[in-house]
């Protein structure tokens, strides 16, 4: 064989590893996610992002599957439990559990994946920060890049708070909006005055740092008094908190059937919703505005603080049963550093889901509602996101600023290893799942629900739990100086 045609047959071959063949067909990538559930123009927006990342080099069709808040943990854990093929997954610690699933082996290490096809993605990141979302040592998922702290408030519904002149400078707890609730109660009988359902609830408003996974109750002080680990539902703000909440269910401020709800996102886009509580971030209520059609204002309460929460909270995984791995997180670079695509999955068509007022700033299209995630957070890059036109031109700015601000938690990079106590930790997130929605949601007296969730936990555990986790993160800190 001629030195010529030995050349042509290497890099024949090189082209044809990773999928670029002349005349081959299109590979598929399925990428699954959490939102308000399937679009109706989701086929054009993946015609579209098929067509771009093909120019682009990359020989794949992208599938886009949103599954609602209410069934994408149980969908997810069924697809992974059956060895289901696909390619990339949202994943997080309080929602399709990033931990327990690296733990089965779902997903991929990434460390040489994110080396080899995504450098500007990792540079992006940085080590630090993807250190944080690290099991031992090893990266699982990707982080979105986003602010790097949070903090707790409210979101309330802008045009009632000024219909009925309501004074919200005095709201700096829970029990603050008692006498807005009553008046929305009165005034507005159709609506729900406070948002509070299965895993969306006032409950974090305490924002305990959470040091195993958020249905485990053990976890720090989030203001870094004392390194000591605590059983969050012992503790006196957590009685008194869940004792605001019956009173407010008692009162009628809360949906009768919120124990058994878990998708917040239809009766806020119904309009059905006064107050939330949610985590915040700055421009957070123009974010709502966009997502839900609603115009919110938002009233700040905890302390913007930087913890586990955000290396893990919002992630990108590539399954273990991919065929395509490469193509993957090459689709997945492009898309953290492409702010066409990027903006493609997350607004859809210009002309059709959105148009542009400027360069940057873009509003409602004429088919918005056929195309809506309002996700960005979720994805990756968010510095990459159109700003919509009634969000603060200077928000990436404070951003910035507001990451620089936050009290970085002394657990920050802490990864517990449940293995030692793998039991009692199934064991206990079967107490939290019996017990935690009606606590949450106000349904049940706390002086008798919450005191007989407390005796099971003891009875499967928890001390045991938290002595192991102490045992830990005590050895982590030692390490650490």
């Amino acid at each position: 064989m001629n030195r010529g045609i030995r050349i042509l047959l290497v890099a024949l071959f090189a082209i044809a590893a990773v999928g670029l063949a002349v005349g081959a067909d299109p590979i598929t990538l399925t990428w699954y996610y959490v939102g308000g559930g399937p679009q109706k123009d989701n086929s054009l927006v993946e015609a579209a992002a098929s067509k771009y990342i093909q120019s682009k080099g990359l020989n794949a069709n992208v599938k886009l599957v949103c599954f609602d808040w209410g069934t994408y943990n149980q969908k997810l854990q069924t697809i992974i439990a059956g060895q289901e093929e696909f390619d990339i997954c949202f994943t997080a610690t309080w929602i399709n559990n990033y931990r327990n699933n690296v733990a089965r082996g779902a997903f991929l290490p990434l460390n040489d994946l994110l080396t080899k096809d995504a450098p500007k993605t990792k540079a992006l990141l940085g080590d630090s920060f993807l250190a944080g979302s690290a099991i031992e040592g090893v990266n699982y998922a990707i982080p979105a890049n986003k602010e790097k702290a949070h903090n707790w408030g409210f979101l309330l519904r802008k045009d009632l708070v000024a219909k009925y002149k309501m004074d919200t400078s005095k709201i700096k707890k829970l029990e603050d909006l008692e006498p807005l609730l009553k008046v929305i109660k009165d005034k507005e009988p159709t609506m729900y005055p406070l948002e509070a359902i299965v895993g969306e609830s006032p409950r974090f408003l305490l924002d305990w740092d959470k040091m195993v996974d958020d249905d485990i109750p053990v976890s720090l002080y989030p203001d870094n008094r004392s390194t000591k680990v605590v059983f969050e539902l012992a503790a006196p703000e957590t009685k008194a908190l869940f004792k605001t909440m019956n009173k407010f269910y008692n009162a009628g401020f809360i949906r009768k059937d919120a124990a058994a709800i878990t998708d917040y996102l239809a009766d806020e886009k119904a309009g059905l919703i006064f107050a939330a509580t949610k985590s915040l971030k700055p421009g957070k209520d123009a974010e709502m505005a966009n997502s839900t059609g609603q115009q919110w204002m938002q009233i700040d309460i905890t302390p913007p603080v930087m913890s586990n929460r955000e290396t893990v909270g919002s992630l990108q995984a590539i399954s273990h049963t991919s065929k395509n791995p490469d193509a993957a997180m090459k689709f997945l670079e492009l898309f953290n550093t492409d702010k066409y695509l990027n903006n493609l999955i997350n607004y859809g068509i210009e002309g059709t889901h959105y148009v542009k007022v400027s360069d940057n700033v873009i509003k409602a299209g004429p088919a918005a509602d056929q195309y809506n995630l309002g996700m960005g957070w979720m994805f990756g890059n968010q510095f990459l996101n159109y700003l919509g036109s009634n969000e603060d031109p200077k928000k990436w700015d404070k951003f910035v600023a507001y990451n620089k601000a936050a009290l970085p938690l002394k657990s920050l990079g802490f990864s517990f290893d449940p293995s030692p106590v793998k039991t009692e930790v199934a064991t206990a997130k079967g107490v939290w799942t019996e017990f935690m929605p009606s606590l949450e949601t106000g349904t049940v007296d706390p002086d008798k629900g919450l005191v007989d969730a407390v005796s099971k936990y003891k009875a499967i555990g928890i001390d045991k739990i938290m002595a192991e986790v102490q045992k830990q993160y005590d050895a982590w800190l030692a390490k650490k100086k």
